[in-house]
């Protein structure tokens, strides 16, 4: 096999997340290179404003539906299926909606540190940010 090639089961991959967690998210890494940092991730409640610095972000929403704010702008309904991508430092929040659980692909370019969260109201956020899949964790983790 070429060095560098990885392959993963998705749908494998979303059965274990579990039905409940004390963190905002739960996440998987599918890679995690200098380039990009590619994962998979569940939200557990409302992801309130916040925004990286290191890098832009892609989000595809796999499943569920979600209200996404970015910005000032007005909030939008991102169903299943839906994509958004977004330059490092814009301001986003993501809120559950529906009964499904919101499950996202997610990209960061280059790769986004996972301490690259940044609370515009940090006493807001409640409870801890993210956990990983066990065995799915960031390089170094």
């Amino acid at each position: 096999m070429l060095e560098g090639v990885h392959f993963a089961d998705i749908d494998d991959m979303i059965a274990r997340f579990p039905d409940s967690a004390e963190t905002l998210i739960v996440d998987a890494y599918l890679s995690d290179q200098p380039h990009a940092s590619i994962r998979l991730f569940r939200l557990y409640g409302e992801l309130p404003a916040h925004h990286h610095t290191s890098c832009d972000e892609l989000l595809f929403l796999l499943r569920g539906s979600v209200e996404f704010t970015l910005g000032a702008e007005p909030p939008r309904l991102l169903r299943a299926g839906q994509l958004v991508i977004f330059p490092r430092g814009a301001v986003h929040r993501v809120v559950p909606a529906g009964d499904d659980p919101a499950i996202f692909l997610t990209a960061d370019t280059p790769r986004r540190m996972p301490a690259d969260v940044h609370f515009a109201d940090p006493g807001s956020v409640g409870r801890a940010f993210v956990s990983h899949l066990p065995g799915f964790g960031p390089a170094g983790v």
